[in-house]
């Protein structure tokens, strides 16, 4: 091939895709940005586990790096070891060789950016395939690739709840294909990753239950669904505690957490409640778990018979997961934005219920996370200009309202969608 002819392909090829050319480009402009607290907490885990210690420990950010953005003691993260270890990846082969932050930065962009694009491929052909009409496929496309609240959660924030959604999304494809190894592979991966998939699980043996199978083939189905999700489980969360020395109590200790935590994208963000201290409160620590078990109960008899019943049912679980925790950070909701686009559109309802979710979590991230503290890299007190806005009057107050009534009218159309659709 020629070079005249290799320039040719290479231009009708980015024209075919212009659309993911053009979302590329957007989310690498955003490499200067992340979220003050997370991606400091992202910094110094990939920092410190690349020296040996533990991804749930305390770093001082000034023993590996030289930035006035990246200073003061921050705490590991909050999620099982598989992210940590990306994180220190990052840190060998991006920072230690440049010493540039915005470097080390865009390396931890990169997974998300490439979840994002797949996300947008895998709906739009997914819709396809399951008979969606082509025009709305497309739209839905356009919209994960472009949608505001799904790239300022993700590339913008640096983090990484659309790849969890991605490996969630795979996981109900394979079951409806039959293909247990494949499904629990790619739902333990999401779970590894993070938690938000965790309630799916049983949703994944009614499935195979429900399934015209013979029993012997339904129980191999779930011998082996059970066993691949179980044996990622062990090999990316359990193993490397003990393959790196790490102790158990710190990540232990996050998993606690989530049951005292109060706050974010819930009416708690304004009605204050304590649940580290004993007290009748302290169940609604543990709701989110007796809330979904419930919810299979009043679900038990619920259509389950193709691809459009499965993300149904799915979305209503999560749902009733999402709205009845006590903490919902922003970025957790990213797993709800893609998966309504498979009910809606594959039962003809359109773009309405999905359009006013992603609006409503937009509004409320906009609000809580305001833009000029992700710039933290470039000004280091991007996050002090951010708390004298935020705290100001009447900002503050105003602020504090949306938050609050976000949180309400979240809970509104939640459980008017489970209403409507249990």
């Amino acid at each position: 091939m020629s070079a005249t002819d290799f320039v040719r392909e290479v231009t009708r090829w980015l024209l075919r895709n212009r659309r993911y050319v053009i979302a590329t480009a957007i989310q690498v402009a955003m490499f200067p940005f992340g979220h003050w607290y997370d991606t400091r907490i992202f910094f110094g885990t990939g920092a410190g586990v690349a020296h040996g210690l533990s991804p749930y420990s305390q770093y001082d950010l000034t023993d590996y790096y030289n930035s006035p953005s990246l200073v003061g003691i921050v705490s590991g993260i909050g999620y099982p070891p598989p992210w940590a270890l990306f994180l220190a990846a990052a840190y060998r082969f991006a920072y230690v060789p440049t010493g540039n932050p915005f470097v080390m930065n865009f390396a931890i962009k990169l997974p998300i950016i490439a979840g994002n694009l797949v996300l947008a491929r895998f709906v739009r052909d997914k819709l396809l395939k399951e008979g969606c009409e082509p025009g709305a496929a497309f739209r839905a496309e356009f919209l994960v690739l472009f949608n505001p609240f799904l790239l300022y959660t993700s590339t913008f924030w640096n983090m990484y709840d659309t790849l969890v959604a991605l490996l969630m999304l795979v996981s109900l494809h394979f079951l409806g294909k039959d293909k247990p190894v494949s499904a629990g592979l790619s739902l333990g991966l999401s779970i590894a990753l993070k938690h938000l998939a965790l309630p799916l699980i049983p949703l994944a043996w009614l499935w195979i239950v429900r399934r015209p199978l013979s029993g012997e083939a339904r129980m191999k189905q779930l011998a082996t669904f059970t066993s691949t999700l179980l044996g990622v489980g062990i090999l990316l969360v359990i193993v490397p505690f003990y393959a790196f020395g790490w102790a158990v109590s710190g990540f232990s200790a996050a998993v606690l957490y989530q049951t005292v935590a109060t706050g974010g994208f819930t009416v708690y963000n304004t009605i204050p409640i304590d649940l580290r201290t004993l007290s009748v409160l302290s169940v609604l620590g543990y709701l989110p778990f007796i809330a979904v078990i419930g919810g299979y109960v009043a679900l038990r008899k619920k259509r389950l018979s193709d691809f459009r019943d499965l993300t149904e049912f799915a979305l209503i679980i999560l749902i009733i997961f999402m709205t009845t925790r006590t903490f919902v950070a922003e970025q957790n909701l990213a797993v709800i934005v893609p998966l309504i686009f498979f009910p809606e559109l594959l039962s003809g309802r359109g773009f309405l219920t999905a359009n006013r979710l992603w609006t409503l979590f937009l509004v409320y991230t906009l609000w809580n996370s305001l833009p000029i503290h992700y710039a933290f890299l470039i000004f280091p007190n991007a996050f002090d200009v951010t708390v004298a806005i935020t705290t100001s009057f009447p900002f503050g107050v105003i602020r504090q309202a949306i938050l609050f009534g976000s949180a309400v009218l979240w809970l509104l159309i939640g459980w008017n969608y489970i209403w409507r659709h249990a």
